[in-house]
């Protein structure tokens, strides 16, 4: 179970969870009774189902039918997940058949962040929400897990350990490669920038502490942010939440 979870709203058949997990937390194989969709609005997920793992970096939508064997390990910040879980039934009404196998893809979480703000006000408004969030589209599929390269795995591992970690320039120069090579070579193995893969892991370790009771302001400095407005800029645009609202789900 994960460590903090709150129920958004639930209805016959659709239940709609935001759900935290803490750093490094494991689950081990599994299935689920209902079909669930999920959005990664901050942190990491590392996935293994039939024999495949996917590593999940970036802002994505996943997809797993009811009796898909899974198994999960939640990033060194934690992950940030908002579900919806479907009986038989309104999976059959909500969703299309080409999105009823497993699947990852990258989505821009904008959308989602907005329609979680409705979803949170209840009633006809919620359940508009809910469909409209299951109708947003879907990118391309999150790419398996590759081998990067070692100095590729050092940059990332400074970007999302240390606050204050090497510009990028540096971080090129100490991996021996041209600036513009090391973004195209990031974004092709980890499926998104550099500079914004640093951002969302600043915010996935706010909102890490943000779990564990810090004061907003404390969370920002710990980050790295430069101050508890721009987290607030953050949170309000991944995850659709005033940053004091989160805190208060998180605390449910």
């Amino acid at each position: 179970m994960p460590k903090q979870q709150t129920t958004l709203h639930k209805s016959p058949g659709v239940c709609v969870r935001l759900s935290y997990y803490s750093p490094g937390e494991r689950m081990l194989p599994h299935e689920h009774d209902v079909h669930q969709v999920s959005w990664l609005l901050a942190g990491e997920v590392f996935e293994d189902v039939r024999h495949r793992d996917c590593e999940i970096l970036t802002a994505a939508r996943g997809s797993k039918p009811a009796d898909c064997l899974h198994a999960n390990i939640y990033g060194r910040q934690g992950a940030l997940l908002l579900s919806v879980n479907l009986d038989l039934e309104q999976t059959a009404k909500l969703l299309p058949t080409d999105q009823l196998d497993w699947s990852w893809s990258p989505a821009d979480p904008a959308p989602a962040a907005a329609l979680l703000g409705l979803i949170g006000e209840g009633g006809d408004v919620a359940e508009a929400a809910i469909i409209d969030l299951l109708a947003l589209e879907q990118g391309e599929g999150v790419r398996e897990t590759a081998c990067p390269p070692a100095w590729l795995s050092r940059v990332r591992e400074q970007l999302r350990d240390a606050p204050e970690a090497p510009d990028l320039e540096s971080l090129a120069a100490e991996g021996g490669v041209h600036r513009v090579h090391l973004s195209r070579a990031f974004t092709r193995h980890f499926g998104l920038s550099p500079s914004l893969y640093r951002a969302r892991s600043r915010m996935a370790f706010a909102v890490s502490r943000m779990a564990q009771g810090d004061r907003l302001a404390e969370a920002a400095a710990e980050a790295g942010f430069a101050d508890q407005s721009h987290l607030n800029r953050w949170l309000k645009k991944e995850t659709g939440l005033p940053p004091r609202r989160l805190q208060q789900l998180l605390a449910a």
